[in-house]
């Protein structure tokens, strides 16, 4: 029997759903199915699917696409009411954190070691588990190769840090060592330049267009003047290319009658209007112009974040601590250490606790308040807007060769950039041992073996991930803390 369906009943449902959501992306697909189709018997079950696989290859939250799509009277109400709760509690853990002082900060320090190795275990079993995937879909060369180059074009300013604090080298600035957004943007640049082309000289085109501008947005910033006009140059090309594709007489694979419902364009227009009112809001109550700056990362990062919140780990790093718009060491410690241990989507809670640090930081507490309440807003936008677009190109180039080839090699690019994301993170956590005059090699090599033990204990013991994080931050803590005791006193 079918439950009342109303936004009270909805808006109750979800705050559950993101109460105790723990885990977070595909782990939550069987909770929200239980709710909606099991439950409430508010979904079919085969529309219910149909809206998973569409979140599937979404950017930005699972839980929160799904959420955008499941009723299109209730989408707002939905990703808002389950995306609340865990960055609620996260504000209020993270307000908590402002007057510990500078003792606070020390401990901070202390146990961002064990926390940034619970982040590299769950790195290295996302990157595991996506290879192993890419091995059973027959791709494992193709896997392998575009992996590599996604490595290549980003680790080059991450290699350089973790060289000179190990053994002093000072390397000249690499070439490339380009972010994330601008590896996904010449990504899908080629991929949807491409299409189902098998010409090569097409191909040929598009990597050199793509190689092109990957380098005046390199470390280097050679022609970076050229970088706009390569953006334009670029989204045309692509336009100008699915439009032929879908043109083309008797290309069935491509060509798709697409039947108008005004309600996904309406609910994309509503998100937008949210985020764009809290966006001015925030700007006239705090005058603060680097406002718009926080909206455009915050927006861009999340639509360019493919596989959950240990991707978004790697683009957030990129887009906020690299351009300096918040501290790294409240970033590493504070943040990630937090994100991870909150209920609903890691990403949400990332871009809450990136808009409470800089407000915080730069006008106060209430205002990190207001900036992280705007974090949220925009990650749920975000989410939204990809997850609607999505399903309406979905309805549009359904069996199009530019999403199976988004969906097939999206992973390995994603998963190249991680591990230069790991290598950061493990430098990261390796300065702090080096401070307390420990060798370079052996801190690493200590941050490496607390990563390990952790994967043994998940693996062999089944431990739960939250008490791994637990026991990876206070035991580090402990252990440094016994260390200054001991240096004390003698």
């Amino acid at each position: 029997m079918q439950m009342p369906k109303n936004f009270l009943t909805v808006m109750l449902s979800f705050i559950k759903l993101g109460t105790i959501g723990f885990g977070g992306g595909a782990a939550l697909i069987p909770v929200i199915e239980r709710e909606l189709v099991g439950n409430k018997k508010w979904m079919e079950k085969e529309r219910f699917d149909v809206s998973v696989a569409i979140s599937s290859i979404s950017p930005a939250s699972l839980p929160v696409s799904l959420c955008s799509l499941w009723d299109h009277r209730y989408a707002l109400l939905s990703a808002y009411s389950y995306a609340l709760p865990g960055p609620v509690i996260y504000l209020i853990l993270l307000t908590g954190f402002s007057y510990i002082g500078d003792a606070g900060l020390m401990y901070l320090r202390y146990a961002s070691v064990g926390l940034i190795a619970f982040v590299l275990f769950l790195l290295f079993r996302f990157i595991r588990s996506n290879y192993s995937h890419g091995v059973s879909s027959g791709i494992k060369t193709q896997y392998l190769l575009i992996m590599a180059i996604s490595f290549l074009l980003t680790c080059g300013n991450v290699i350089g840090r973790l060289l000179s604090m190990v053994f002093g080298l000072i390397l000249p600035t690499p070439l490339f060592a380009i972010n994330m957004i601008t590896l996904m943007l010449s990504t899908f640049f080629v991929m949807c330049f491409i299409g189902a082309s098998k010409s090569k000289v097409k191909l040929i085109s598009a990597v050199l267009i793509a190689v092109l501008f990957s380098l005046t947005n390199g470390r280097a910033g050679i022609l970076s003047s050229w970088s706009l006009p390569l953006a334009i140059l670029m989204l045309a090309l692509a336009a100008v290319s699915i439009v032929r594709d879908i043109l083309k007489k008797g290309d069935t694979a491509e060509k798709k009658t697409f039947h108008f419902d005004y309600r996904p364009f309406r609910n994309l227009i509503l998100f937008i209007l949210i985020a764009v009112l809290l966006t001015s809001a925030t700007f006239f109550v705090s005058g603060d112009i680097n406002v718009w700056d926080f909206a455009f990362k915050a927006i861009v990062s999340s639509l360019t974040s493919f596989g959950g919140g240990e991707v978004y780990i790697g683009i957030s790093e990129a887009t906020f601590v690299q351009t300096g718009f918040i501290p790294e060491i409240n970033y590493s410690t504070q943040i990630i250490g937090i994100a991870n241990t909150m209920p609903g989507p890691v990403l949400v809670s990332i871009l809450t606790g990136v808009g409470y640090t800089y407000g915080n930081i730069n006008h106060g507490v209430a205002f990190g308040w207001v900036f992280g309440l705007l974090g949220l807003s925009l990650a749920v936008t975000a989410t939204a807007f990809g997850a609607i677009t999505i399903f309406i190109c979905f309805e549009l180039l359904k069996g199009s060769e530019r999403l199976k080839m988004i969906i097939k090699y999206i992973m390995p690019i994603v998963c190249g950039m991680l591990i230069s994301t790991a290598l950061s993170l493990l430098r990261q956590a390796g300065s702090v041992l080096v401070d307390k005059h420990i060798n370079p090699l052996i801190s690493i090599g200590i941050v490496l073996g607390i990563t390990c033990l952790m994967l043994f204990v998940s693996k062999k013991l089944r431990v739960n991930d939250l008490i791994l994080l637990v026991f990876g931050g206070a035991g580090t803590v402990f252990v440094l803390r016994a260390m200054d005791y001991l240096f004390t006193q003698h």
